[in-house]
């Protein structure tokens, strides 16, 4: 016995130590992935929402701010015409506004030219208790003259424009209020300049970076000193852009700008003001990357134990499996006396005891398998054997023409049929046994023999009956004796005299044979029906009916058994007998040859290459 070569290049340690750091690694990384993405989208969302309550908190009291500014500014606006002197008692009104609030330190009052975008100072109003809390003097604040041709579009639009005037250590802001709807010859408008410190205001937000701008883009403020003193201008930021075009007043959104991730909210709270809060994704995210870096920490530390579990767990386990896998290597070699002595009580304890049994099994199947191909060279043999009782598939002579096909369920089949002919009679039998294999061929054989000896009498003796029915007497013994009734056969025999042109047939329970007579303009069929039992079924039996019909040259005989008719396909429908015979009667007028091949490939259609369900043969022979 050839051994079979085993190549083993992972042992069943290491693969169960991979399986062990893989499934670890998988479920880790799954737990890790999973965590981070949730942690980040709720961090996400609460950033958004925290940013959108502060930058609506920061709107609204930059609002309330300017709100407050706006009304004294409106109060001083009221009481100041352009185009005549302040008088004493109008200066007395406005500084009494003027010290009746606290969020405009300095208020000048003037007028601007539509034409130059020049403004022309009229009158200055000071608070100082304001200016004197805060340590600063009037000449701190100031509104350059370029911001009025900037300032214009937006007081003509709506009548108010803010500007960002801080400087370093003193955030401030300048509030423009200009009367549009005065009159005036020379193309001017009355407008007050009022400073506002925004000082306590910039102290109020440490979160995200907010940022307050007009409609221009020219920053008002910025809780990042850098751009709350440079007047920067955001009109190219794409967060202001978003905000500006969104036909929403507020919102929210991720942004990347100079390469860098953005979380960002935005509003609209009015005074065409837009309020922007905004902050780095990776100091949004520092918490979520912590506790990522912890479940990193925590998933090696379980791989680690892991490892030290899985080295543990598989000395016990492979030990084991180590000695199975040496017997096979034994069985392989072809020793099968083996006796494994597995200790554990568990399904390797189980397996090495079937192991065992496995190994004496295989030695009787060894045995037995020597058995088999014994017994079936000898069934082949038996085989080639039984082919040669059944005469060629085609013979022709001057007075007849047969063809047949003999299509076996098995190895051995039960069916049989044969003719002999002596002078001018020929004798032309055909038989089915029951059931097929080997007992049926014996008995086949039986009546081949039996027959083999009748053609032997009838060669050497002139006065040698042939009669159909003692024929089939004769038969009937011979099988009765070989099969002590066990085994029967349907049989039919007829003799066709030459001479006489007169057919004598006797029938022992098979299926009736078919005889088309020529008419000239077609084919009569007749069916030859005789009496009598099946050969086999008794050792004394009346004597076999015998029926005789003349022929003539054309006539043609169709031969069957009933494996032909009785054939079933995959559903179970047989062949019948109907179409037999529809196949039949459209072929006959061709020869034996085509009504052979014709029933033949529509009958192996029918059978749909299963296995037959018995033993099919043909014989039809045509009077020439």
């Amino acid at each position: 016995m050839e051994q079979q070569q085993f190549k083993v290049k992972f042992s069943l340690g290491t693969k169960l130590l991979l399986s062990v750091v893989t499934l670890l690694l998988v479920v880790i990384a799954f737990l890790t992935v999973s965590t981070i993405v949730v942690l980040t989208d709720d961090k996400r969302a609460y950033t958004f929402q925290a940013q959108g309550t502060e930058t609506l908190l920061a709107s609204r009291e930059f609002m309330n701010l300017n709100g407050r500014a706006l009304s004294t500014l409106r109060l001083v606006l009221s009481n100041f015409d352009p185009a005549r002197p302040v008088s004493q008692a109008e200066r007395r009104a406005i500084q009494s506004t003027i010290d009746n609030q606290s969020d405009l330190l300095l208020i000048k009052a003037g007028k601007l030219s539509t034409k130059s975008l020049v403004f022309e100072a009229g009158a200055t109003f000071t608070q100082e208790e304001g200016l004197q809390k805060a340590k600063l003097k009037s000449d701190d604040f100031n509104l350059a003259n370029e911001w009025f041709p900037i300032a214009t579009p937006g007081l003509l639009k709506s009548q108010v424009y803010l500007v960002n005037t801080s400087r370093p250590g003193q955030p401030s802001q300048a509030i423009i209020l200009a009367d549009t709807k005065y009159k005036s010859t020379d193309g001017t408008i009355p407008i007050v300049i009022g400073f506002a410190p925004i000082r306590d205001f910039s102290k109020e937000f440490r979160g995200s970076r907010i940022t307050i701008s007009n409609t221009d883009g020219y920053v008002l403020f910025d809780s990042e000193n850098s751009v709350q003193f440079s007047a920067a201008n955001i009109v190219n930021d794409p967060i202001f852009q978003t905000a500006l075009k969104n036909p929403v007043a507020s919102g929210a959104g991720e942004f990347r700008l100079d390469n860098q991730r953005v979380l960002a909210s935005y509003t609209r709270p009015g005074l065409d003001l837009v309020a922007i809060s905004r902050i780095d994704w990776q100091k949004a995210m520092a918490s979520t990357y912590t506790l990522a870096e912890k479940f990193i920490l925590l998933g090696i530390i379980c791989i680690t134990t892991g490892i030290v579990f899985a080295l543990i767990f598989a000395k016990s386990l492979t030990a084991p499996i180590l000695e199975l896998y040496q017997a096979t290597k034994d069985v392989a070699s072809g020793r099968f006396d083996l006796s494994l002595n597995t200790r554990s009580r568990d399904e390797i304890g189980a397996l090495g005891a079937s192991f065992n049994v496995m190994s004496r099994k295989i030695s009787e199947l060894i045995e037995e398998s020597v058995k088999k191909v014994q017994l079936e060279n000898e069934l082949a043999v038996a085989s080639t054997v039984q082919q040669t009782l059944i005469p060629p598939a085609k013979f022709s002579d001057s007075r007849i023409e047969i063809s047949s096909r003999y299509q076996s369920a098995s190895q051995c089949g039960g069916d049989w049929w044969g003719f002999f002919k002596v002078g001018n009679r020929l004798c032309l039998m055909i038989a089915d046994a029951t059931g097929h294999g080997i007992p049926s061929a014996l008995i086949t054989a039986s009546a081949r023999s039996c027959f083999s000896v009748m053609h032997k009498l009838a060669q050497e003796d002139p006065d040698f009956t042939y009669s159909p029915g003692a024929m089939l007497a004769y038969t009937n013994r011979v099988v009765h004796e070989a099969a002590s009734g066990q085994i029967m056969m349907t049989f039919f025999s007829c003799v066709l005299d030459f001479d006489t042109m007169k057919m004598t047939y006797a029938n022992a329970g098979h299926n009736p044979p078919w005889h088309f007579t020529s008419n000239g303009s077609g084919f009569k069929l007749n069916s030859l029906t005789a009496e009598g039992p099946r050969v086999g079924e008794s050792r004394d039996i009346e004597p076999y009916r015998e029926k005789t019909v003349s022929f003539s040259r054309n006539d043609l005989l169709f031969l069957y058994t009933d494996g032909l008719p009785e054939g079933k396909n995959l559903e179970g429908e047989q062949f019948g007998k109907k179409r037999v015979r529809r196949i039949v009667e459209a072929s006959v007028a061709n020869g034996p040859d085509a009504v052979i091949e014709r029933l033949m490939v529509e009958f192996m259609e029918h059978n749909a290459g299963k296995d037959l369900d018995d033993d099919v043969t043909l014989a039809v022979a045509r009077i020439t």
